[in-house]
């Protein structure tokens, strides 16, 4: 039997999701100090005259990030499961910025990422297709 070979994700695509990958490593990193180093944070919070982030916050936000950087080593491994979980995330993230923080012009930043991404995804939508073609 003939073993039959995905095209290749282009390197956009990769680079893209590499720095997305980085990215989200980051956050993932940050949202983890936060949350070790809570107490000293909210008091320099408190101190500046902000009000204290819950700890509620950063645990979802930190969900959000370890489902986002699921996704994108699904998709750097052409599992098509990568891009549902993905956009997935993204959507619920910005959905509940909208309910819980409230409608803000800035939340279409957000869209940016995203919407590259599935430029990038659309144009090699074969690299990740399920189905064998000869």
């Amino acid at each position: 039997m003939e073993e039959i070979r995905r095209p290749e994700m282009g390197a956009g695509l990769v680079i893209f999701l590499i720095i997305q990958l980085v990215i989200s490593g980051l956050g993932l990193m940050l949202s983890i100090k936060n949350l070790v180093m809570k107490k000293s944070i909210d008091a320099e919070l408190i101190a500046d005259g902000f009000p204290i982030t819950p700890t509620s916050d950063i645990i979802i936000g930190l969900v959000f990030l370890i489902i986002l950087i699921i996704g994108v080593i699904l998709i750097l491994k052409k599992k098509e499961l990568g891009i549902y979980i993905y956009f997935t995330d993204v959507v619920s993230q910005i959905v509940y910025v909208i309910v819980f923080v409230g409608f803000s012009p800035f939340i279409f930043i957000n869209f940016i990422m995203p919407f590259i991404m599935g430029i990038f995804i659309w144009r090699k939508k074969r690299a990740f297709s399920v189905e064998a073609k000869a």
